[in-house]
């Protein structure tokens, strides 16, 4: 008998529940994943629950003192909101704190990394907040406003059966108005920026895109209540049947959304045309440091002048450290990142600026290393290895000053939720606390005599009794009396923050907020004069209202700061000598325009609600899984090649309240005993140590197909045979996962499978001469001896990758595994896959992979294991095929050089943005287009030939060949979805020549 043989290893329709439990419970975490960044739990939170009228909050022994302050922010704000909204919560609000944001980043309640551009979450499944405390209590008060103001959000359309599914500037921008109110500097300082920037866009929906949903959200709510009144609110979060943010909006008002921003739009513009403009402006402008579209942050001079150290995304992945040119602007180099680098876990580039030796030798900046705050000393000149110092006592460190003599830093750093100035000693590795209270102390600066620090508080303006914040304020403190003292009374009321001081010590310069406007100011120690340097239509400033964005050189007339010249913040440099003819400051800033409404009442009271600290009780936490989600039951019935079948399943998601403990389950019932799946995973992640457990039972199917021809007396006949091998397998297996860092980490698995096989053979014999059928037939039998093995797995995984929209696009990542199997069969399986990602133009990224899998040992090719197929679109693209692309004739096995136990693959591809080759940066525009061009190849091989699969079909010559690819295509991102289409050409392989290539993919 002549004939081939062709095995399809494509599942078929196949009743096995569709487990969504898996992206539910684990797919976030990295310990679950083939890679994968990790979140690292570093420190060992020992959480205890702090009790008030309506809040569950927990915390830990450390921030205890700061976790009071907020509980009773917290019943003030819930006081304020359930008035103005008219709502009280059905059930008790959880607040999660952590005592800076370094431990916030380490939060299993948010299962995916965390950005140092988080300052909170609301999470809608158990309404729980989780946040971490700011540089300052009057910040830390506005984000938990704001994350409570969410909160009524999600359980006010819980209780109306309303979708809270709106834009962002919807949601986020109801939030900030009930958080600051209509009269808010930070709102007047954005507004400002973007008219005389970029500009307001004329149409709302472009409006909406473009601008930041935070900021234009909060300002466009603000003129929808002074127009409206406040009432508007709780009639758009409570709509009709339309559920539209357009219907929401004329629902509440009457009007329509465009009419409102367009008379919103013209009143901005008119509002910021009539702003004062006062002379003597200084002519500074923007240094040159690459391109407009990208920001500079955090500036740093050198004590001569010359050099400047700034953040800036302009490599587009993420926040990093360069060095430049400070009078031509030219970048000499990146000297610290986190793209594609483990060394630390972040820069902190929104709350930080770094600070040079007084010699300009070296530079220290602070930065988070394996979860500690470090500050690194680094060599400017490259000539030894930096030095790196770990704070294990300071929660984040905010900025360092570098003493006079250079042998010590002053800190202003966080622990246990407040911020304070801290002096180390070089020499003697000591670390002394100069202040010790819950005031915001921030941007230290030390006196060219080194016998003061000049620094920004809000200390003067402050009532801890009523919990009232007022704005940061200049300070004095004397190193050796550790006295305090205001730095002038002419300027109190209006925020000064970022002391800089001059090399003679006789003035100081910082930036302050005075007629709407952050500007630079000059304060002459000795008398209390304040002169006013710039008066630009530009605000001065970083991304948050105390970000660092000023810095003076120690030996030269010469100021760097930030401003937002281009709607985002870009260094500048000043003369310290310029524009002193000014005018002189007024003894007071111009009081805010009252806004009267509801909310701004409630904000102005400080005492309603506020909490007592008699009121409060605390206990340990003892963790409890509770019901967190419930997934979509199904019902479903229909026919296939396995004959008819009904099923039926759901899901269901446990956990406790800090997310460390997670339990899911999901089953399908189904008419056939065989059918039936269940799956459970068990997740336990409150260590560093995480581990878990898993017990599922799943049946799978296979197909084998034969085509074959015979002689049937005088005529030819083909011989049509599939063989549907259904594998139950029942399984229960443990995992211990070991983050070394944020992109290393190290696995074990261990556990037991059992699996039973069911065979169902069809086959059809068709005269080759008439097409008659001559012969069907159908056999039920057991498909191969039950087994039972066990195994035990190590895995060492790495990842440091950057992402595109649709793919990496930097970095590395690769995955080395053995996993031993003993038993019935005896066995290893062996996995070394590695990626890499290089850039060597922009916007071209060239990716490449070298993967090899195999099983090794005695029942390495048993037929009851599933063999690798080499066509599979992740490996080798262009070699998917079918029997009827095989000859009946052909005496090979059809399809044997994609058939093996052991594959080697490489991978070579070309991904560029198609917006970006112009401009050589990566520009995506409103829908990400990636184009790429590849080459894949690959050889897969055995040990035995193909009876291997199945000792019936034990009928050719397996062959042992290498085949390749080629071809192009264009991916993107809708909306999460990445999708990619292209055009493959098989160069060798059972089907030869071009095919059209699509599906839901993302690059390798």
């Amino acid at each position: 008998m002549g004939g081939n043989a062709v095995i399809c290893l494509r599942r078929v329709a196949t009743p096995r529940v569709v487990f969504g439990l898996l992206l539910l419970l684990m797919a976030s975490r990295a310990d679950a994943q083939y890679f994968g960044r990790n979140k690292v739990e570093y420190a060992d939170f020992s959480f205890r629950v702090l009790a008030t009228e309506h809040f569950d909050i927990y915390h830990y022994a450390r921030e205890e003192d700061a976790a009071r302050i907020a509980a009773r922010l917290a019943e003030r704000w819930y006081s304020r909101f359930s008035r103005l909204l008219d709502h009280q919560f059905s059930e008790r609000q959880i607040l999660v704190l952590y005592g800076s944001q370094p431990e916030f980043s380490q939060t299993n309640v948010v299962s995916g990394l965390l950005s140092d551009t988080v300052g909170g979450v609301t999470e809608s499944t158990r309404r729980r907040i989780v946040m971490p405390f700011a540089p300052t209590m009057g910040e830390t008060d506005r984000v938990l406003g704001h994350e409570l103001a969410h909160a009524f959000q999600f359980d006010i359309s819980k209780q109306a059966r309303a979708s809270l599914t709106q834009p962002l500037w919807f949601v986020e921008g109801m939030a900030e108005y009930l958080a600051r109110g209509r009269s808010d500097a930070e709102a007047r300082l954005w507004l400002h920026d973007v008219v005389t920037g970029p500009g307001i866009p004329e149409r709302e929906r472009d409006a909406s895109r473009k601008l930041s949903p935070y900021k234009y959200g909060h300002a466009f709510w603000a003129y929808v209540t002074e127009r409206f009144g406040d009432e508007v609110i709780g009639k758009a979060l409570r709509p009709s049947k339309r559920s539209q943010a357009k219907d929401r909006i004329r629902d509440a008002t009457g009007v329509d959304l465009d009419t409102i921003f367009a008379d919103w739009r013209t009143l901005a513009y008119a509002a910021v045309g009539t702003a004062p403009v006062h002379e003597g402006a200084t002519a500074t402008h923007p240094l040159p440091v690459g391109s407009s579209r990208h920001m500079q942050l955090g500036p740093a001079l050198s004590p001569d002048g010359r050099q400047v150290v700034f953040f800036s995304e302009r490599d587009q992945f993420a926040l990093d450290l360069f060095l430049a040119d400070a009078s031509t602007g030219r970048v000499i180099r990146k000297i610290a990142t986190t793209t594609a680098n483990t060394r630390f876990d972040s820069l902190q580039p929104l709350r930080s600026a770094g600070s040079w030796s007084p010699d300009g030798r070296s530079f220290a900046f602070s930065a988070i290393r394996q979860g500690r705050p470090t500050l690194v000393l680094m060599d400017m000149a490259g000539r030894s290895r930096d030095r790196e110092i770990p704070f294990n006592g300071l929660d984040q460190i905010l900025t360092a000053a570098w003493s006079p003599d250079g042998r010590a830093f002053v800190l202003s750093a966080l622990a246990g939720g407040f911020s304070n100035l801290y002096l180390y000693d070089i020499a003697e590795a000591r670390l002394r606390q100069l202040t010790d209270d819950a005031y915001a102390d921030l941007h230290p600066a030390w006196s060219p005599d080194g016998r003061e620090i000049a620094f920004a508080s809000d200390r003067f303006s402050s009532n801890l009794n009523t919990l009232q914040f007022g704005q940061n304020q200049l300070a004095f403190i004397d190193l050796r009396s550790g006295h305090v003292r205001p730095a002038m009374t002419n300027f109190a009321g209006a925020s000064s923050v970022n002391p800089q001081w001059s090399a003679d010590g006789r003035h100081l310069f910082f930036v302050g907020y005075l007629r709407d406007a952050n500007q630079i100011f000059r304060l002459t120690v000795s008398n209390g004069d304040v002169r006013q340097m710039t008066s630009m239509p530009a605000n001065v400033g970083g991304l948050t209202p105390t970000s660092p964005s000023l810095s003076a050189a120690r030996e030269a007339d010469v100021l760097a700061f930030t401003a937002y010249f281009t709607g985002k913040p870009q260094l500048a440099i000043l003369d310290k000598n310029a524009a002193l003819a000014v005018e002189d400051v007024p003894d007071a800033p111009l009081a805010p325009t009252p806004h009267p409404g509801p909310l701004a009442a409630l904000l102005d009271d400080h005492l309603t609600g506020l909490a007592e600290p008699n009121e409060m009780s605390v206990t340990a936490y003892s963790p409890r899984l509770t019901l967190e989600r419930i997934g979509q039951p199904y019902l479903s019935s229909g026919g296939g090649a396995l004959g008819s079948f009904v099923r039926a399943g759901g899901s269901m998601l446990f956990g406790d309240v800090l997310g460390g403990r997670r339990l899911g389950t999901a089953i399908q019932v189904a008419n056939r005993m065989r059918d039936v799946a269940f799956e459970t995973r068990y997740l336990n992640q409150e260590r560093r140590w995480n581990w878990g457990g898993l017990a599922e039972l799943a049946p799978a199917v296979r197909r084998h197909r034969l085509n074959s021809i015979v002689e049937r007396g005088q005529d030819t006949a083909l011989v049509k045979q599939v063989d549907y091998l259904q594998r139950m397998q029942l399984r229960v297996a443990g995992l211990v996962a070991y983050p070394f860092s944020r992109g290393l980490r190290a696995e074990f698995t261990g556990g037991a499978r059992h699996e039973r096989f069911h065979r169902d053979r069809r086959s059809r014999v068709s005269s080759m001469n008439t097409g008659r059928i001559l012969e069907e037939a159908r056999v039920e039998s057991s498909g191969g001896a039950p087994s039972t093995v066990a195994e035990f797995g190590a895995a060492l995984v790495g990842d440091t990758t950057a992402f595109g929209p649709t793919g990496p696009l930097l970095g590395s990542r690769f995955r080395v595994e053995v996993t031993p199997a003993m038993g019935d069969m005896v066995y290893t399986s062996l996995l070394a896959d590695y990626r890499r990602y290089v850039m060597p133009a922009r916007p071209y990224t060239l990716a490449m992979r070298v993967l090899h899998s195999g099983r090794y040992g005695p029942d390495g090719n048993d037929s009851r294991l599933l063999p690798t197929f080499l066509g599979s679109r992740s490996l080798v693209r262009g070699h998917g095929f079918d029997a009827r692309d095989c000859r009946p004739a052909q005496t090979e096995w059809c399809g044997g050089e994609l058939l093996g136990t052991r594959m080697v693959v490489a991978n070579l591809e070309l991904r560029f943005p198609l917006l970006g080759i112009a401009s050589r940066q990566l520009t995506y525009g409103r829908f990400p287009l990636d184009a790429f061009v590849f080459a894949d190849g690959g050889i897969a091989w055995s040990d035995k030939t193909p009876g291997m699969f199945d000792p019936s079909l034990n009928t050719g010559r397996l062959r042992r060949s290498l085949i390749s690819s080629v071809g192009f295509g264009i991916r993107t991102n809708a909306g999460g979805m990445p999708f990619e289409i292209g055009a493959v050409r098989a160069n060798d392989g059972p089907t030869p020549g071009w095919s059209a290539d699509f599906g839901f993919r993302t690059g390798f």
